[in-house]
């Protein structure tokens, strides 16, 4: 062997085999991807209207700023809107799944920082908010949830997706791409 050879060793073959998952383990994995799905798919259609909401609350509290709260103008601005409002909205809001409308009440908090609930009691009257509280308790909703980006990972990685436009890859190691 010389300064310009290069030695070369044979290695006995290695078999690698992979094991496959246990079928519970699979379909656990297919059940947590398809919930995960869900979600994704449930945020996608209610952040728009909760970034609507926030948007609206904004203007109606300018609106409130520049008229004052018990002026005639202000009283006048405030039913036009609720009409407005429920012309335009109430259709998606009927529409609405159970999980959706709860994913919308977290949402609006995030956006606005405030719940539904006070946000109603605020605009409306504490009468119409206990009606509505009444009502979202009757689908097994509360309009007194509130919104922890601790506590929600995936829905905030889901809304940095959507405002980024980049896919938030770490999700795909939380949850396994099932094998088709």
């Amino acid at each position: 062997m010389g300064p310009d050879s290069i030695p070369i060793y044979l290695l006995p073959p290695v078999e690698i085999v992979a094991e496959a998952p246990p079928p519970e383990r699979v379909a656990e994995i297919r059940r947590q991807w398809a919930a995960f799905q869900r979600l994704r798919r449930n945020v996608h259609l209610v952040y728009p209207l909760a970034k609507e909401a926030a948007r609206i609350v904004r203007e109606v509290d300018n609106e409130r700023a520049r008229l004052g709260k018990k002026s005639r103008d202000y009283k006048a601005y405030s039913r036009r809107l609720k009409k407005e409002l429920f012309d335009k909205y109430e259709p998606i809001l009927r529409e609405m799944t159970v999980t959706q409308g709860i994913l919308l009440i977290k949402l609006i908090h995030r956006e606005t920082g405030v719940d539904a609930y006070s946000l109603i009691k605020d605009y409306l009257g504490g009468l119409q908010a206990t009606f509505w509280q009444g009502v979202a308790r009757l689908y097994g909703s509360d309009l007194k949830l509130t919104y922890d980006p601790a506590h929600e990972p995936l829905i905030e990685a889901i809304i940095e997706e959507i405002e980024t436009g980049k896919s938030a890859d770490w999700v795909l190691d939380v949850y396994e791409v099932p094998i088709e």
